[in-house]
C-alpha cells in the first residue's frame, strides 16, 4: 500500500493532513484504515512533515513527494521493498475507507489485474460544450489496485516519457492493456479537500461501514 499525502492541500489553507480529527492527525487516521492489511505500506509526504510523523507514532516508512502525483506515486513505489504482486495506491486525504472496500479492491484486482472503487458522479453535469447532460459518469475513488510489475512497468514509462496523470489507472490505462474492474465504491470514502470536510472524517475507534 502507497498512500500519497504530498499534496499542498492550497484549497484548504492550512496542512490538511495534519488536521486534527478527535486529536488524531487526518493522515494517521488513513494510514490506520488502510494499512492494517498489508505485507508494507509507504507513506509519501512531505520532507518537512516527517519528523512529526515520526514523533506521533508512525513507523511506516516515509519517502518525499514530487512536484506530482504521478512524480510522488513513482516515489512510492520506488520505497517498495521486493516485487510485490498487487500494489495499491491511496489518497491520504480519503481516511474512510472501509476494511470491506480494501480487501474487496485486492481480492478483484487478483483476478482482472486491476480494480478501482466508483460512484456515480453527483449532477447534473453537462459536457464541455455545455450542449448537453451527460447520463452515467462515475467518479472514481482510492485506493486503487493493480499488478505490481505492470503497474510500476507503467509508472517507469511516464516517467521516462514526461506523462502525468489524473490518478493511478489513467497512467495504467495509458501505458497498459491491463483489465480495470470497476468495483462499488463508498458514498462515505470521501476525499478531504476543504475545513468542512472534517466533519464527514469517522474517527480512530469508530468502524466504518
Amino acid at each position: 500500500m502507497i498512500v500519497a499525502a504530498a499534496g499542498s492541500g492550497s484549497r484548504f489553507e492550512t496542512d490538511k493532513m495534519m488536521a486534527l480529527i478527535g486529536g488524531v492527525p487526518l493522515v494517521m487516521i488513513t494510514l490506520d484504515r488502510v494499512c492494517n492489511d498489508v505485507s508494507q505500506c509507504v507513506l509519501v509526504c512531505r520532507e518537512e512533515q516527517m519528523d512529526g510523523l515520526r514523533r506521533l507514532g508512525v513507523t511506516h516508512p516515509m519517502v518525499s513527494g514530487g512536484p506530482t502525483r504521478t512524480s510522488s506515486e513513482t516515489a512510492g513505489l520506488e520505497a517498495l521493498a521486493g516485487k510485490p504482486d498487487l500494489i495499491a495506491i491511496h489518497d491520504g486525504a480519503r481516511p474512510n475507507p472501509s476494511p470491506h472496500l480494501v480487501r474487496r479492491l485486492f481480492e478483484t484486482a487478483a483476478i482482472t489485474g486491476g480494480a478501482v472503487p466508483v460512484v456515480a458522479a453527483r449532477g447534473p453535469l453537462v459536457d464541455r460544450t455545455g450542449l448537453g447532460f451527460i447520463e452515467g459518469v462515475m467518479a472514481a475513488q482510492t485506493p486503487q489496485v493493480f499488478h505490481g510489475p505492470t503497474l510500476v512497468e507503467c509508472y517507469r514509462m511516464a516517467r521516462e516519457t514526461g506523462y502525468v496523470g489524473l490518478d493511478t489507472m489513467d497512467v495504467v490505462t495509458r501505458f497498459s492493456d491491463i483489465e480495470v474492474a470497476a468495483v462499488p465504491g463508498e458514498r462515505t470514502n470521501i476525499k478531504v479537500t476543504y475545513p468542512s470536510d472534517l466533519a464527514s472524517v469517522i474517527p480512530l475507534g469508530m468502524q466504518p461501514l
